[in-house]
């Protein structure tokens, strides 16, 4: 007969595994959030944008957002995000003022415009919007392609 081998020390307890609501809580706990903010830019985003190309008019955009009712338009070359234009930058821009309204609006956007991911985390988002002043951040997915934007206004 052959014998068993003998066992040395303690026998290890069984793992219970996480839940994903105590992963998710404890997340939560560790970037100060309340129960129902919303962690990720996804979440606060729109998908509605307002889009044109870079030779749009200045008149033709005037127009979109006038009949739109939207304060921003997102430029967009079809591969890549190129710029945004916004109301104020109309309103306020000496140069936009003394330009024809045929010119396009790729000579008078902002081109150095931050972007994020929808997966960031929003209270990061918010602080890059802060500290730039910022008040519309475009929402690009991780292939680069705009997917909405972000408002300074629509997070509480």
């Amino acid at each position: 007969m052959k014998k068993e081998p003998h066992a040395t020390g303690p026998k290890a307890p069984p793992v219970r595994p996480q839940s994903s609501l105590y992963l998710e809580s404890t997340l939560d706990e560790q970037l100060g959030l309340l129960p129902g903010e919303a962690r990720k830019v996804k979440h606060a985003m729109t998908t509605a944008v307002t889009v044109a190309s870079p030779q749009t008019s200045l008149k033709d955009a005037a127009a979109i957002m006038k009949q739109l009712d939207v304060p921003v338009i997102v430029v967009y070359d079809g591969k890549r995000l190129a710029g945004m234009i916004t109301e104020r930058d109309m309103a306020l821009s000496h140069r936009v003022r003394e330009a024809s309204q045929e010119a396009s609006i790729g000579e008078f956007m902002r081109t150095n415009v931050p972007s994020c991911y929808q997966d960031d985390l929003l209270f990061e988002v918010m602080s890059l919007m802060r500290a730039s002043g910022a008040e519309w951040l475009p929402v690009l997915d991780r292939e680069h392609h705009l997917i909405g934007i972000l408002s300074r206004y629509s997070v509480p």
